[in-house]
């Protein structure tokens, strides 16, 4: 379903990320037009608006230049190509760390709290959308406060959970939310849930799909026998239950309008900081190679040929002469400027069906080729679905057009010997846009194949702690290096 964000919600919603965050340091002046208790009705759709803005901006930037689906230009003076030459330090992570732990994280276990015993669909939505978080920020950084997270004033200095820890909690915090979202409730979400508008049947599809991304990861190069165990005995549960995303309309992302610091965080970095962030060559030249007609809503063209910067030398070679990108990130396309609606994917259904393809072609998973070029080209069809939406009817038609010639190549059918490769590289392209998951995938199989930018001899593994966290908790664990191995599946 396609949710209509009213400006008045989403704009209470984002003027509600600021006013009921629970900061992590105690306010010295009580300020009297702050709201002290403000509704579970208001206070959702600020963690949810928060969320929508947070995995589009810095998070979103760090990991999809090191994953190579960007690359910086601008040259030395201009930030990102410091991140791109894997130069994030300490206090590049404060912003969207405070973001998420003193606000979406805060707002949402104030809904829980708040409506727990007496609206548990409310509880059980914010407990879902906390499960999210948890997922892709442990697989980002690792280690993280859990336990004593949230704790308000009571508990500044809480201790980090192991990545494993939190990841089994996670697994019953998605199962304690399903459970709440169907039980009778005095207040349920409607317009005030900004993913899905209220429709509880949506957001237990999503849970189930979460807990799928999770049971993949347990998939990794060096994984263990009983981390495939785990991960089969998970994946075979869900399976049983037939509960899942069941096409694009159910996809877990953030819409947004097209009035002024309403539109989507992407399309807003682009247009302050145009000539910084451009569709790294190792994506573009992925498509090329594959003449993938989804070229046309992804990225302009320059000429009549689509060009992808190189990542790693935008301080040295500046450069604007890339392609850059279009609709499918920006919104629709009319007399030269982009309308920014465009939404922030967070799992999307063609993501859901590569994992299952990646799920039954491996030996250790379900070992069925067949069953997995069936969701392989699933994947695709969603993919190449989404990729139209904001699209007009020429650009439209050109990628439509591209659909069945690509199916009917080798690029639309898994065979034996490279059957993980082409998956997680299309899973690489229709995942264009999301944050952190691209390189998950990177590090636990390998694929894309990736080159470090010089000097470097590697590509990191892990984001480096917030300074504000690392100066004001003695708790938060050392992190020597952004290179070393350090969430549980990265084997």
């Amino acid at each position: 379903m396609k949710i209509n964000i009213k400006k008045i919600v989403f704009g209470l919603a984002l003027a509600m990320t600021g006013l009921s965050s629970c900061k992590k340091f105690v306010d010295i002046n009580d300020d009297p037009t702050r709201l002290k208790d403000p509704d579970a009705s208001l206070v959702l759709p600020a963690a949810e608006g928060n969320l929508g803005f947070t995995m589009g901006s810095d998070i979103h930037r760090f990991t999809a230049l090191w994953v190579q689906q960007f690359a910086a230009q601008g040259g030395g003076a201009a930030q990102p190509t410091q991140y791109d030459k894997y130069a994030i330090g300490e206090s590049d992570i404060n912003n969207t760390w405070a973001a998420t732990f003193a606000g979406t994280l805060a707002d949402l276990q104030k809904v829980i709290e708040k409506t727990k015993a007496t609206s548990p669909k409310y509880a059980g939505v914010a407990e879902l959308v906390k499960a999210y978080v948890y997922q892709t920020h442990v697989d980002a950084f690792g280690d993280l406060p859990y336990t004593e997270a949230i704790g308000y004033e009571a508990n500044l200095k809480p201790k980090f959970d192991g990545s494993s820890a939190i990841y089994d909690n996670v697994f019953g915090l998605i199962d304690e939310g399903i459970a709440d979202i169907k039980k009778a409730s005095l207040l349920a979400p409607t317009t005030d849930d900004l993913f899905y508008g209220g429709d509880m049947d949506k957001w237990e599809r999503f849970g189930n799909a979460l807990k799928l991304r999770m049971y993949i990861h347990y998939f990794s190069t060096n994984g263990t026998a009983a981390d495939a165990t785990r991960a089969k005995t998970g994946i075979t549960s869900i399976l049983a239950g037939n509960k899942l995303l069941r096409a694009n309309t159910d996809n877990f992302q953030m819409r947004f309008l097209t009035s002024a610091n309403q539109t989507n965080p992407i399309h807003q970095f682009e247009g302050s900081r145009p000539n910084q962030f451009f569709p790294s060559k190792t994506l573009v030249d992925i498509m090329n190679a594959k003449s993938d007609s989804r070229r046309n809503s992804f990225f302009t063209l320059l000429g009549a040929t689509y060009v992808g910067a190189t990542n790693g030398n935008g301080d040295i070679v500046v450069s604007t002469s890339f392609s850059r990108m279009s609709t499918y990130l920006r919104g629709k396309l009319s007399a030269g400027a982009y309308s920014g609606e465009a939404p922030i994917r967070m799992l999307t259904f063609a993501e859901q069906n590569q994992i299952l393809a990646e799920y039954f072609a491996r030996t250790n998973g379900g070992n069925d080729l067949t069953m997995a070029d069936t969701y392989y080209k699933a994947g695709i069809n969603a993919s190449f679905a989404s990729a139209i939406e904001f699209s007009d009817g020429t650009e439209a038609g050109a990628v439509t057009a591209g659909l069945a010639t690509y199916l009917a190549s080798t690029n639309g059918t898994l065979l034996t010997g490279n059957a993980l490769q082409k998956i997680i590289e299309e899973k690489f392209v229709s995942n264009f846009g999301v944050a952190i998951e691209p390189w998950t995938d990177w590090r636990r199989t390998g694929f894309p194949v990736l080159s470090p930018v010089s000097p470097s001899t590697s590509i990191p593994r892990i984001l480096p702690y917030s300074f504000n966290e690392r100066s004001y908790n003695p708790n938060t664990p050392a992190r020597p290096s952004v290179f070393v191995k350090s969430v549980f599946w990265d084997k």
